[in-house]
């Protein structure tokens, strides 16, 4: 069995997650992603203890931590931009007015890998959280943080194999 670079040049596409935490039926790209930018990673939740005399465990419980999908794009679209965050695009001049950056619908989120075989990610319901940036080494990029959000069925992700 050979080591598969699940997400090698991975695509990520979002949509408004619909109505009783539907995934969304129309997705689109976020853009170009960095290199070595995606990763999911999970917290640790709360732990509870309950301890007796001396000391000894007698019962314990453990949340869920938050579960993050991150990644950087390179040189976002401001037509994109202005579907996602609280922004005006002027088509003709290429400018983009932005009155906010926050982000205030919970999104569908799919992250499918380049290579056949590759584990993919179908996230139904996650708040985004969007941070503009630019520097001399990468020029304008955007941070782009999905964390992952209970459907109210309980599901948090789906992974796929990419056929």
């Amino acid at each position: 069995m050979s080591l598969i670079m699940s997400w090698s040049k991975c695509t990520i596409e979002i949509g408004k997650t619909g109505a009783a935490d539907a995934m969304a039926t129309t997705l689109q790209s976020i853009g170009t992603i960095a290199d070595r930018s995606t990763s999911l990673e999970s917290a640790d939740g709360e732990v509870l203890e309950m301890k007796a005399t001396g000391g000894v465990t007698v019962a314990k419980e453990q949340s869920e931590g938050e579960i993050t999908l991150t990644t950087r794009i390179i040189e976002p679209d401001f037509a994109f931009l202005a579907t996602l965050i609280d922004a005006t695009h002027d088509d003709v001049e290429d400018k983009l007015t932005v009155k906010s950056q926050i982000v205030n619908d919970p999104y569908s989120v799919k992250l499918t890998p380049k290579n056949t075989g590759a584990t993919g990610l179908e996230i139904r319901k996650a708040s985004v959280t969007y941070k503009d940036g630019y520097s001399e080494e990468e020029g304008h990029y955007a941070d782009v943080i999905f964390t992952i959000l209970a459907c109210a069925d309980g599901e948090l992700y789906t992974k796929f194999k990419k056929a």
